[in-house]
């Protein structure tokens, strides 16, 4: 895990559907693995009635902000 933050270190959270956010990612950052990661959803939150928040890491702050931009909540 340390490893992804030193490749990674800017983080993001949505609540947005992973396969939405992963197809953007894709299209408008670059690669998995090589400009973002996107760290697995905590499915237990659902169970309790918890939002399901999924955590992506990027390699660049721009890329953050963007992401930010684009896929940011309120809450």
């Amino acid at each position: 895990m340390r490893d992804i933050e030193e490749r990674f270190p800017y983080e993001c959270t949505t609540r947005w559907t992973w396969t939405e956010v992963a197809d953007w990612c894709e299209a408008n950052v670059g690669a998995y693995d090589r400009e973002w990661f996107r760290y697995g959803s905590d499915i237990a939150m659902g169970v309790g009635g918890e939002p399901i928040i999924d955590r992506y890491r990027f390699r660049t702050e721009q890329q953050a902000v963007l992401f930010r931009l684009r896929w940011s909540y309120s809450g």
